[in-house]
């Protein structure tokens, strides 16, 4: 079962990346494995969708099976720690670094996603819905970064967040974006926003997506 959602996964990456190449195998293929671990599979052909369910419902529904965390494991203690192992783990293509760093699915649905304007009218949105956006920017953006990547010397330089108090407005959650990170390619420096929105809460500090301006 896993082996078949690798390879469904995989696919998808490779079209959204446009891979057409044998050597853009292997960041395809760690970006998959990235946005495997951070999900569990869409709904599957034949699945029962139902639309304007109570949000209660829905949260049910979407913690259903999730264990319950009371805290974000993991990850880092301050968002300049969490872009240095985020650069680094470019650089080295590693994608056990990668996982660590990334919000889970349990944690956004505990910990997360019920402090988020789109729990309340009127902007209700399924919380499925958005976790698989989430999931689909982040395939997309990982694998564009380790590709553009592989084989680079990354040095950490400074990064810039503002605070987002539109999205999340209560609750223990912090939520930092869009960020800027500065850092040095090999010679060269450069300023981009090489990841999405940052949660923090509790002393912890991780991603909630890998989107980026690739």
């Amino acid at each position: 079962m896993r082996g078949n959602r690798l390879r469904i996964l995989c696919g998808a990456v490779w079209l959204l990346a446009g891979c057409a190449r044998a050597d853009a195998d292997r960041p395809a293929a760690l970006a998959a494995q990235v946005a495997l671990d951070t999900a569990r599979p869409w709904r599957k052909p034949g699945d029962k969708i139902d639309s304007l369910l109570p949000m209660a419902e829905y949260l049910r529904r979407f913690r259903a099976g999730l264990p319950q965390p009371v805290r974000l494991a993991g990850g880092e203690v301050s968002r300049e720690a969490l872009a240095r192992r985020f650069l680094a783990a470019i650089a080295a293509q590693d994608s056990a670094a990668l996982i660590e760093l990334a919000l889970t699915r349990a944690e956004f649905a505990w910990l997360v996603f019920s402090d988020h304007r789109y729990v309340d009218p009127p902007y209700e949105l399924d919380p499925e819905i958005f976790w698989m956006q989430l999931t689909a920017e982040s395939a997309k953006g990982i694998t564009r970064a380790l590709r553009r990547y592989q084989s680079h010397s990354l040095t950490f330089l400074a990064l810039q967040c503002q605070r987002d108090t539109l999205q999340i407005r209560r609750g223990p959650a912090k939520l930092w974006g869009p960020c800027a990170l500065r850092y040095r390619d090999g010679a060269r420096e450069e300023t981009r926003r090489l990841f999405g929105s940052l949660v923090e809460r509790d002393g912890r500090v991780k991603l909630l997506s890998f989107a980026n301006d690739f």
